[in-house]
């Protein structure tokens, strides 16, 4: 059995097709949230052969560890300790031997059907919002909808706790356009995938195994087909969030258009981005900012972009492909940092405005970032140990 999401079987469709049936007529808050949840766990159920009672366990374990994160004394630190163990079980998940050994095992293809990546990402979240007192802690319903969303388990988009609890319990009917709006958001997802991103792979991809020239106009393809099939999903994540009231962020912006490292991560992979620099950006530059007394501010903004871009490399997988990738996104950014500071002392904000406004420069920023960025794409990839053979 392999429980990762294909968006080609019905049975995806299916639960889809009755989550709005059964969702859109709804007007009571509470029973809205059970009702979500229960479509979320079916398909969890069918991604498993209906062996849902350890998904509802684990969940039952965090909505516990959420709750008691408002507590103090044991109370807290049995919270902490939840959360400690998910993050270790999230290294277990991500080191390359020890997943594949655990591969014909029960834990793995759980963690694999519930898109683990993503609910570890939003369980962070969401402890650090109720500790810091954001937000209250979620009922159990709530937990399973925050953390199982059913449309969002492949590839996200990850929804930040605070944008989660905000939302209206009901929201307003869909109007016709719309819905409509929805489809088409679905039908562009779609084409996008199984048409243009397809195509791409089979026709032009080899996985770096041609040199010469070649491997130049593959490397740009390549960033193009990943961008391709990564936003597809999430199109057709925001496409059937919509249709059914439940808001999904927006999680890319023609990022292939950014000037810059940091306007890339303002395009790409949106609601990520915004999870680092929540949860790991700010707080690492507010620590370091306290313990300088406010000063270095740019030494401090480069400490805290080479943690936070290591540690979401990791996040991707613990291997050296990505910790290198980490590093470059974390050097092009501190490299964007520093430059933009100097520019702004060197030109002041009206010099610094009226440059980004020449075209020839945003058109060299633009074609420089995307080779940057093309190129970190290719270190994951890339066949390195046929390099030695």
């Amino acid at each position: 059995m392999n429980p990762t999401i294909d968006l080609t079987t019905p049975g995806f469709w299916l639960v889809a097709l009755l989550a709005m049936a059964v969702m859109t007529p709804i007007t009571h808050g509470a029973l809205r949230r059970w009702v979500w949840a229960c479509v979320n766990l079916l398909f969890i159920a069918w991604m498993l052969r209906l062996r849902v009672v350890e998904v509802v366990a684990g969940v039952a374990v965090a909505h516990l560890a959420l709750r008691l994160l408002t507590c103090r004394g044991w109370g807290l630190l049995i919270a902490l300790g939840g959360l400690a163990s998910t993050v270790g079980l999230f290294v277990l998940h991500k080191l390359p031997g020890v997943s594949q050994g655990m591969g014909t095992s029960v834990v793995n293809p759980l963690l694999l059907a519930v898109g683990f990546s993503y609910v570890f990402l939003r369980l962070i979240d969401a402890g650090r919002v109720i500790y810091e007192g954001g937000r209250a802690p979620p009922d159990l319903p709530s937990t399973v909808n925050y953390l199982l969303p059913f449309h969002m388990l492949a590839a996200g988009p990850i929804q930040s706790y605070e944008d989660f609890v905000d939302q209206p319990a009901i929201p307003k009917p869909i109007s016709a356009v719309e819905a409509l709006s929805g489809v088409e958001r679905i039908a562009l997802g779609l084409f996008k995938k199984f048409v243009v991103a397809y195509m791409i792979r089979k026709v032009f991809l080899t996985e770096f195994y041609v040199t010469g020239p070649y491997f130049l106009f593959e490397v740009q393809l390549h960033y193009l087909w990943i961008y391709l099939d990564f936003s597809a999903y999430s199109d057709i994540a925001v496409g059937i969030g919509r249709l059914m009231g439940v808001h999904t962020p927006e999680n890319f912006d023609r990022p292939y258009l950014a000037r810059n490292m940091i306007d890339f991560w303002d395009r790409w992979h949106i609601s990520l981005s915004l999870w680092v620099r929540r949860n790991l950006f700010i707080p690492v530059q507010l620590s370091l900012a306290r313990r300088t007394g406010g000063k270095r501010a740019l030494m401090i903004a480069t400490l805290a972009f080479t943690v936070s871009f290591l540690l979401c490399g990791l996040w991707h997988g613990i291997s050296w492909p990505f910790f290198a990738w980490g590093a470059m996104h974390a050097f092009g950014l501190v490299v964007t940092n520093a430059y933009r500071y100097w520019l702004t002392r060197r030109l002041g904000r009206k010099g610094v405005k009226a440059y980004k406004e020449k075209l020839i420069y945003r058109l060299l920023a633009q074609l420089g970032t995307f080779q940057y960025v093309a190129f970190s794409l290719v270190i994951i990839v890339y066949p390195w140990k046929d390099l030695w053979s």
